[in-house]
């Protein structure tokens, strides 16, 4: 009797026997947001649930980045026979390698086969992009300006976006966007001097300012401008045979040796905190060198005072008018940190080099002439009135 109604108990309440709660998850059920994974960049992490057992099933799901807690748990209910629940958590990408793992925790009923319950994915080596432009900071020639074709006019390892000066003349590219001249090109017009040596870089049939040459007045007779043109030579030749004696004088009285070491104090000055140093080689012409030595890491930008600036470290500029002009190297670190340097050099109007001089005097001494032989010609009309 007993028997029959053991049987007649699994014949009419079969599921009530069988009924189990098991939820599922897989490595292959966990995702992101996006890929690759940048380091830095906050993803979402997303994560499919699925009930394989035959009872309705309520439970939470907890992330974890190898073994730190991510967030709090996601609540999770499912249906049995019903279709999978995908649930997802914000996450900030790590900057070296991980995993993430999802358990499942805390079901209603309790889930019978837990082998299941839990999932690792594989390990995950994001990387490291910045600028976000497809190139990785170690490879990337300008890491924190966008640059995906990396382009590298002058070869100097830092590319063009955030290249100052693209080719390299030591004229940056701002001041050759006011010139007109082109920034990718040491030579604009072709002609065979650099931009910064031209005086007219677009234009290829010269490249020197010329100096207009100084008119006589026709009144002068012939045999007075022959006197005139001596007395320009005699002048020109006293100012020579001035500084040859000075020359001499200072050879006669100090020693080669002391006389190389004053030269040596005299041409090389040194900005006030001794960043870097500079030698005139010339009335305007100067030669502005970093005394540091050269980091690629570090960026130098000179600012000569004059409208033109440059990211050598060693730089030969000619200055094309005179007066003070105060000369400032700004150094940025691989941080980001700024330091500047100042200091003033002077370039003389009155010197011997500067061409408007030389005319000048060769003019006062041309219309001293002229003076000279209207007074003589004024003389010589009395004379014969007389």
């Amino acid at each position: 009797m007993k028997r029959y109604l053991f049987l007649l108990l699994f014949i009419f309440f079969p599921l009530s026997a069988h009924a189990q709660a098991d939820l599922q998850i897989d490595a292959s059920n966990i995702s992101f947001s996006q890929t690759p994974l940048y380091a830095g960049d906050q993803v979402r992490i997303y994560a499919e649930i699925t009930n394989v057992g035959d009872e309705d099933v309520s439970g939470y799901i907890t992330f974890y980045q190898g073994s730190n807690l991510i967030d709090q748990s996601v609540v999770i209910s499912l249906l049995a026979g019903g279709n999978p629940e995908e649930v997802y958590m914000d996450f900030v990408v790590p900057s070296g390698k991980f995993n993430i793992m999802a358990v499942i925790q805390g079901t209603d009923p309790v889930d019978e086969n837990l082998a299941n319950n839990s999932a690792v994915t594989s390990m995950i080596q994001p990387l490291f992009d910045g600028d976000r432009d497809g190139v990785e900071d170690e490879d990337d020639n300008c890491s924190t300006v966008s640059n995906s074709t990396q382009i590298d006019t002058d070869g100097d390892g830092l590319g063009d976006a955030c290249d100052t000066d693209d080719d390299n003349d030591g004229l940056s590219d701002e001041v050759e966007r006011e010139l007109a001249t082109n920034p990718l090109v040491i030579d604009s017009d072709g002609d065979g001097v650099e931009d910064p040596d031209d005086a007219y870089p677009n234009d290829a049939s010269k490249s020197e300012i010329e100096a207009e040459a100084p008119t006589v007045e026709e009144r002068v007779d012939i045999s007075e401008t022959v006197t005139f043109k001596t007395i320009v030579e005699e002048v020109a030749r006293a100012l020579k045979d001035d500084t040859d004696r000075k020359e001499s004088s200072f050879d006669v009285e100090i020693s080669e040796e002391d006389t190389l070491e004053t030269l040596s104090q005299e041409e090389i000055h040194f900005s006030p905190n001794a960043v870097f140093h500079y030698t005139q080689d010339a009335w305007n012409t100067f030669t502005f060198e970093v005394l540091s030595e050269p980091n690629t890491s570090t960026i130098y930008i000179w600012d000569f005072g004059d409208g033109v600036t440059s990211s050598k470290t060693t730089i030969q500029h000619t200055y094309t008018s005179t007066g003070a002009f105060t000369v400032t190297l700004a150094m940025t670190d691989a941080s980001g940190v700024v330091s500047t340097e100042h200091t003033v050099i002077f370039v003389p109007f009155f010197h011997l080099e500067n061409r408007l001089i030389v005319i000048s005097l060769i003019l006062l001494v041309i219309l001293l002439g002229i003076s000279i032989g209207s007074f003589i010609s004024l003389g010589r009309k009395k004379r014969k009135q007389k």
